[in-house]
C-alpha cells in the first residue's frame, strides 16, 4: 500500500537525505568520479545540492514522503538541458572540491564510456533512489509515474534513463513498466557499463 506517499519539489534542507539517495543511485559511478570514500562523497554532494549545482542541484529534484518520513528521491530534467547542467556544475565543483580535485572529476566525467545520456526530445531521469528499508512497496514505480507526468508537462512523450549492467533489480522494474533497452554501452571497467532505456508515453 502506498496511498500515503506524497511527492514534492526538493528544498535545500533536504540535502543530507538527497545526497545519500544520489550516492545510492550512482553506486560505483560516484566512487569512480569522486575517487573518495562514501562519507566524503555524500558530504560533497550535499554541499553541491544546497548550492543548486547543476546536475547535483535541488532545482530538478523531487522527494517522496511516506508517513512524514523521506523515503525517495527523483532527479530529472529535459534532455536538451543536460549539457547546460553539466557545465553549470563545474564552478561549484571547483568551489567545493578545489581546483585539482574538480579537474580530476571533470576529466573522469568526460572520459566515461558511451555517448549522449539522452536525446533532446526525452525527459531524462538521472537519479532515482529509494531507502533500502522502504524498497518493495512500489514507491519507485510511483516516482517513475510522477516523472512521466513531468515529461508530459514539458510536452515530451519519451522518458529515458541509464541503468548499470549489474543493477538487474532496477532494470527489471523499468522493463516491467514499459522501458526498453535502446543502447548497451560496454567498458573494460564493468562498473561503468550500462544500458540506456527509453519509454514511449
Amino acid at each position: 500500500m502506498n496511498y500515503g506517499l506524497s511527492i514534492r519539489a526538493a528544498q535545500a534542507g533536504d540535502a543530507s537525505f538527497a545526497s545519500s539517495m544520489i550516492y545510492l543511485s550512482m553506486a560505483s559511478l560516484a566512487d569512480h568520479l569522486f575517487q573518495q570514500n562514501t562519507d566524503f562523497i555524500e558530504a560533497t554532494i550535499a554541499k553541491l545540492f544546497v548550492r543548486d549545482a547543476g546536475r547535483f542541484g535541488c532545482k530538478h529534484a523531487y522527494v517522496a514522503e511516506f508517513e512524514n518520513e523521506l523515503v525517495g528521491l527523483l532527479v530529472a530534467s529535459r534532455g536538451d538541458e543536460i549539457n547546460r547542467f553539466n557545465l553549470l556544475t563545474i564552478p561549484h565543483l571547483i568551489a567545493v572540491l578545489g581546483v585539482a580535485q574538480a579537474i580530476g572529476f571533470v576529466y573522469r566525467t568526460f572520459t566515461l564510456p558511451g555517448g549522449k545520456e539522452a536525446e533532446d526530445d526525452e525527459f531524462f531521469i538521472s537519479n532515482l533512489g529509494i531507502l533500502p528499508s522502504m524498497q518493495g512497496n512500489s514507491f519507485g514505480t510511483k516516482m517513475l509515474v510522477y516523472a512521466e507526468e513531468l515529461a508530459r508537462a514539458n510536452d515530451l512523450m519519451r522518458c529515458s534513463l541509464i541503468v548499470g549492467w549489474h543493477n538487474t533489480q532496477a532494470r527489471r522494474l523499468y522493463e516491467r513498466i514499459g522501458y526498453r533497452i535502446v543502447e548497451t554501452v560496454r567498458d573494460g571497467n564493468e562498473n561503468l557499463g550500462y544500458y540506456r532505456m527509453v519509454k514511449v508515453l
